[in-house]
């Protein structure tokens, strides 16, 4: 009977997790929205040296905080399995909660890196 009892719970535990998970993707999507355009040159350089090089690195940059976005999302949804698989065993459910809090953690760090990353683009741009 104690099996029965923690499955709701179990069940619970991970849509509250999937909700506020759900709704932190869309406020860093729209976040991450303005930082997508295209990256402006600075006046005054000539075409492609240092403009070409910044944009490579920015581009190495956005595609490197990307992936680990996504590895931080494949670790939500583990913590998420752990969770529902824990069959009434406190440990893994625990193990689980800190494996989804690391893993938000992780995306809001990923979020203010590119939001850093954002602003020296555009500043940068408008002190030359």
């Amino acid at each position: 009977m104690k099996h029965l009892r923690s499955v709701p719970q179990s069940i619970a535990y991970g849509l509250s997790y999937a909700g506020a998970f759900t709704y932190l993707q869309f406020v860093a999507l729209k976040a991450f929205a303005q930082f997508g355009g295209e990256i402006p040159e600075i006046p005054g350089t000539a075409t492609g040296g240092a403009n070409q090089t910044r944009e490579s690195v920015v581009r190495v940059i956005n595609f490197a905080l990307g992936f680990l976005a996504l590895v931080a999302v494949v670790f939500v949804i583990v913590g998420g399995i752990r969770i529902l698989t824990a069959g009434g065993n406190e440990e893994n459910v625990t193990k689980g909660r800190k494996t989804i809090v690391y893993a938000i953690i992780g995306l809001v760090v990923i979020f203010f890196a590119r939001v850093i990353v954002g602003f020296f683009t555009n500043e940068l741009a408008d002190q030359f």
